[in-house]
């Protein structure tokens, strides 16, 4: 069995035979790889550890005889470069007791070909997975590395398998409920949330990678929609929201029993911050408290909302900021809603300046990248950029 410094040496000549054309097979010349021993043990040339020293030349020397490396020793005993042998690269994987990259690769490409006949057939469900999937194999064959797979293979296939499972889940469900259904371990998931989320933001067409779960009614907290103002709550029952003191909480429960709702002329309007909208005083509107991006339970709530109320104005107040706007976009484009902003114009900037924030470079470059788009209030975006300012929602204090 390989000690410490055998294992580092040997490692390190692997990984460099692995990264190869040599190993992929591309590789038309001899091609040699070797180590600097001083930097793989910088300790190596201080005359101040000669046991040390002495330990690595033993070391080095075992390993020639096994016919794992080659080397030539200075005059002085040092030795500068340690050259792979090649021809015994399979007898230093059963020393090491390490698999083959070409034997983990192919495990890869069978597990990915397994899951990938298994959604193709609802393709629309699963596109970011499936984006995912066909780059990973593309790596695979350029020998480059595997996103999200650190050597683990029984890691790597809970986070696809829980990435399955979440982009074809239609109902609310709690994250530990679904970690027990998947793994029976209620606290599973939690522990590759991140790296799901990461996945899922970069091949999918998400605004936020927070809330990725939350748009897949993956959720930690029951979901719930504040409403307030004008309105009329169809459950079988109706319930008039202006009879109400205050702001209402409707469960996904509720939700679901939701036959209708009826404004008789009054407009919607959603509000990003939990503060504004308390403090908000609705004017022949119904009121809803969006909580930056919604998930599908708020979707369909307001997807109702303008189907039961088509001439219905449907406007939404959020913080006049990079992250406001890209909520806005998100509400028109998940819900196909004509919504318009509210006080997210110049004239509220003016009118607060005194509560600007500098933008950051993070600001900076995501407001240019919605400039790319095409919005209708790209006026307002120059107008930030050059005043170098933004105002959250909670200094405006417009509740009138």
């Amino acid at each position: 069995m390989a000690n410490r410094i055998e294992t580092k040496i040997l490692n390190s000549l692997v990984d460099s035979f692995e990264k190869s054309k040599t190993f992929t097979g591309d590789n038309k010349n001899n091609q040699s790889f070797k180590i600097q021993i001083s930097k793989l043990f910088p300790k190596y040339n201080d005359d101040a550890e000669y046991d040390f020293y002495k330990e690595v030349n033993t070391n080095l020397e075992l390993l020639s005889r096994k016919g794992f490396i080659k080397y030539k020793a200075e005059r002085s005993g040092k030795i500068k470069d340690v050259f792979l042998n090649q021809e015994g690269i399979y007898d230093i994987y059963e020393y090491l007791k390490r698999i083959p990259k070409i034997n983990i690769n192919n495990q890869l490409l069978d597990f990915l070909n397994v899951i990938e006949n298994q959604i193709i057939v609802r393709e629309k469900y699963f596109i970011p997975l499936l984006q995912y999937i066909n780059e990973q194999k593309r790596n695979i064959r350029e020998n480059k590395k595997i996103q999200y797979f650190d050597g683990e293979l029984d890691e790597y296939k809970s986070i696809i398998l829980a990435t399955k499972a979440i982009l074809e889940n239609r109902d609310e469900i709690f994250i530990r409920e679904l970690s027990v259904s998947l793994f029976n371990d209620s606290k599973k998931l939690e522990k590759i949330e991140s790296s799901i989320r990461s996945l899922l933001y970069k091949y999918g067409e998400y605004d936020d990678k927070n809330t990725v779960f939350e748009e897949h009614n993956i959720i930690k907290t029951p979901t719930y929609v504040f409403v307030k103002g004008r309105g009329f709550l169809n459950c079988g029952e109706q319930m008039d929201l202006s009879k109400i003191s205050g702001d209402i909480g409707l469960s996904t429960k509720t939700m679901k029993s939701l036959l209708s709702v009826e404004l008789n002329g009054a407009n919607v309007i959603t509000i990003e911050n939990l503060t504004t909208f308390h403090k908000y005083k609705p004017k022949n509107e119904l009121v809803i408290y969006l909580g930056g991006f919604h998930n599908s339970i708020k979707r369909d709530f307001i997807k109702l909302l303008y189907k039961c109320n088509p001439n219905a104005l449907f406007k939404h107040f959020g913080d006049i900021d990079a992250g406001g706007f890209l909520i806005f976009e998100h509400l028109k484009n998940k819900t196909g809603i004509p919504f318009k902003t509210y006080h997210m114009d110049i004239p509220t900037l003016e009118k607060y300046k005194s509560y600007w924030i500098n933008l950051s470079d993070n600001d900076r470059n995501r407001l240019k990248s919605l400039k790319e788009k095409k919005i209708d209030y790209s006026n307002v975006i120059n107008f930030m950029l050059e005043n170098n300012c933004k105002l959250e929602q909670e200094a405006e204090l417009i509740f009138v």
